[in-house]
């Protein structure tokens, strides 16, 4: 049934992120047009700044078209018929974050790919730039920059999958019954009241991790490396970091999940 629920879920919002993804492929191939006059510093400001505000807007756009579905789904009129199917509270959960998951990736696929192509179009740069560019930048982890790169991704899509399961949460607690009469100014605060708390989380991490690793010493020794050579010295600090990072992200996304799960199952108030 899951998997029924993921093929919904897609269906109900694929219009709007692909319209979106176009918006922008379109935006990246007319601004160069536009502006495009060689050797006017200006005009490729202008033209840089309006496609980098455009891929910006277009990743904050994503993540309210996100909020909206699922409030949309779960909340208003259609929220009747979603909690009547037969299935679980924490199937529509992962079901919803699943799918926000794949369309962040294609969001940013797609802002990565208009940003190549506006700026070969705007300076002339060749692909095999860009090519020369990403060798330079592996041989400098060596064989590990692969893995470098994986666990870059992973921590990027967990830490934005994160936002959208605390998004979330936000959205439950404003439709509490309790707090019905105040939802938008609840939903913000519970919001940041929620990053306030990942912050007093990491903050009292930090100084157990204290207790056991002198970070003095770790950051005196980043400062020495001189070659970018040494950079594979520290890549075990690197992993490390970047692990953390990913556990740290899964565990709160745990954490709001079953949070929203219980809001459903015993607090659920629909408009």
């Amino acid at each position: 049934m899951l998997s029924k629920l993921i093929k919904y879920d897609i269906r109900a919002g694929w219009r709007d992120f692909v319209g979106t993804y176009m918006a922008i492929i379109l935006a990246v191939l007319i601004l160069p047009v536009i502006f495009k006059y060689p050797g006017n510093e200006i005009a490729d400001a202008i033209a840089g700044s309006i496609a980098i505000a455009i891929i910006i807007g277009t990743i904050v756009m994503v993540i309210i078209n996100l909020f909206t579905i699922f409030n949309t789904n779960v909340f208003s009129k259609e929220g009747y018929l979603t909690m009547t199917l037969p299935v679980k509270s924490h199937q529509i959960v992962i079901s919803k974050l699943l799918v926000s998951a794949m369309w962040i990736v294609l969001t940013g696929i797609v802002a990565i790919i208009g940003l190549i192509i506006f700026t070969v179009l705007m300076n002339g740069v060749q692909i095999a730039g860009f090519t020369e560019a990403i060798k330079y930048m592996m041989s400098i982890l060596g064989g590990q920059s692969i893995l470098a790169v994986i666990l870059i991704i992973i921590a990027l899509i967990a830490s934005v999958v994160k936002e959208i399961a605390k998004l979330f949460l936000a959205c439950s607690v404003a439709h509490l019954r309790q707090l019905s009469r105040f939802r938008i100014p609840v939903g913000i605060l519970s919001y940041f009241a929620f990053s306030w708390l990942e912050v007093a989380i990491l903050e009292f991490l930090s100084k157990i991790i204290g207790l056991f690793v002198n970070s003095d010493e770790i950051v005196r020794q980043i400062n020495l490396i001189n070659d970018t050579g040494d950079i594979q010295m520290y890549f075990g600090l690197f992993s490390g970091v970047m692990i953390f990072g990913i556990l740290y992200a899964l565990a709160l996304i745990t954490a709001y999940s079953m949070a929203n799960v219980w809001i459903l199952n015993h607090k659920l108030d629909l408009d």
